[in-house]
């Protein structure tokens, strides 16, 4: 849900006239807290600051755009608030689609070594000999996700 809201305010940015600086700054200011968030940089301290410029985004804006502008994240912290908590203090993304938060990893007594992985991944992030264990070099692995979908033996663990 946190990237529900990236993705709303990512547009709503693009939608404000500017004429009114609650909206103008405010969408603004609220993207970089929530683009900080999703990229490993958020701070606990945030999240307050992220509720009370949404709540002053409403209040101060001048037409309804800017008025609703803050709905996605006032509605995910509402509903979705330990995501948020989850994204700041572990540094985890539950749904899996903040890739600044995912890592992948083979689970070795799961892992059969075919070599399916190695012969998907389009970055060569993915070693092993055959019928041992593979491992994933986090340098170079660019999570895609294809490693995931093609293990047949669930192996490969999002994290």
């Amino acid at each position: 849900m946190v990237d529900v809201a990236k993705y709303f305010l990512n547009f709503l940015r693009d939608e404000s006239c500017g004429k009114c600086v609650p909206c103008r700054l405010g969408v603004d200011r609220m993207l970089e807290i929530i683009t900080d968030i999703t990229e490993g940089r958020g701070r606990p301290e945030q999240l307050s600051l992220l509720q009370d410029l949404a709540e002053t985004v409403t209040e101060g804006s001048l037409c309804a755009l800017g008025k609703t502008a803050p709905n996605p994240v006032l509605s995910t912290m509402r509903y979705f608030y330990d995501e948020y908590a989850t994204h700041v203090e572990k540094k985890r993304c539950s749904a899996g689609v903040c890739k600044s938060l995912i890592s992948y990893t083979i689970h070795p007594e799961k892992c059969e070594g075919c070599g399916i992985c190695i012969k998907a991944c389009p970055h060569n992030a993915v070693r092993g000999e055959k019928k041992k264990a593979h491992v994933i070099n986090l340098l170079e692995c660019r999570k895609c996700g294809i490693c995931v979908t093609e293990c047949k033996f669930d192996a490969i663990m999002v994290g």
